[in-house]
């Protein structure tokens, strides 16, 4: 005959497989997150994919002009 489990061993089984669990599942987004992510050969070129105009184009066309507000 099968005895049952008493009430507190189970309980521990059931937090000990709760806590492996919840490290499983972080582990696997902690590599989701951080390790598997795809890097770019060069950095993204924000003006280009906005199709704006560079930073080096609008500062030579507009004069920088600092004004003087004291009173």
């Amino acid at each position: 005959m099968d005895t049952p489990i008493p009430k507190s061993n189970r309980l521990r089984w059931e937090i000990s497989l709760a806590l492996i669990l919840k490290i499983l599942l972080l582990t696997g987004l902690w590599f989701l997150l951080f390790r598997w992510q795809a890097k770019p050969e060069h950095p993204a070129d924000i003006a280009a994919r906005f199709d704006l105009p560079s930073l080096n184009a609008s500062s030579t066309t507009q004069p920088t002009q600092e004004f003087n507000h004291v009173r």
